[in-house]
Order: C-alpha cells, then structure tokens, then sequence
C-alpha cells in the first residue's frame, strides 16, 4: 500500500470531496478519514471497498497504484480491443476480418496463407513510408 494515503487525497480532490464530506458519505467520525489520507491509519477491507466505489477505481488501483494485469491474457485482449480500435477509426465499423464466424471456416493452411499475405502487405506499406 505504497503512497496509498496520496492516492486517498488525490482521488478524493479529484472527485471535489472534502475529507469532512467523505467522512460523513462513509459514516465515519470527522477525523477517521483525514487520518488515512495523514497516513496514521489505515482502513479495514470493507472500508477499502467502499473507498473503491466511492472514486469510481478498482481495489487494485486504490491499494497498489496500478491496475492488476492477470497474465498475458491481459496484455492480448488489450491487444485485440486496440486492433478493433484501429478497424474502427479507419472507418470499418464492422470489418469482415472481425467475424467469428468466418475465422471458424478456416483451416490452418488458409490463416498460414492469410498470415503470409498479411506480411507481405505490411512489408509493402513499409517500402512506400521510406522511400
């Protein structure tokens, strides 16, 4: 819980609160929630939770300062959102390459070939970017 008391004070001035106010939408007494941002105490987990919806941010942000990131699952679904993102700022709001269904139809021959193709278009862009 590293500079959790600064992540307390910077939450709760970025939400416009003052510590009398959150003391009170917590129903603590008026001082308990200025001693956790003081770093005098820390809060029970219960206490923890409602801290977390109050500011709108995951436990994990509010006791450690980053967001848990539970394997490379993580890092790959973030991965695809960003190229569903790019889809989608291009102006391909449903892109045919974005349907289950069709990947389903294809044998592993068929995404060697689409992989290949893909290659070779990247390679091409690349070619015109440095000349």
């Amino acid at each position: 819980m590293d500079h959790f008391n600064l992540r307390l004070e910077n939450l709760r001035e970025k939400s416009g609160y003052t510590k009398k106010e959150v003391s009170k939408m917590l129903g603590f007494s008026a001082n308990v929630y200025g001693a956790y941002e003081r770093g005098e105490r820390r809060p029970s987990l219960e206490t923890c939770c409602k801290l977390a919806d109050l500011y709108n941010v995951s436990l994990d942000y509010l006791l450690r300062g980053k967001e848990y990131k539970k394997e490379e699952t993580q890092t790959e679904e973030s991965r695809l959102l960003e190229v569903v993102n790019l889809f989608r700022g291009k102006g391909f709001e449903e892109p045919y390459i974005l349907q289950l269904e069709k990947w389903e139809k294809l044998s592993r021959e068929d995404l060697q070939e689409l992989t290949n193709h893909f290659n070779w278009v990247v390679y091409k862009a690349e070619q015109e970017i440095s000349e």
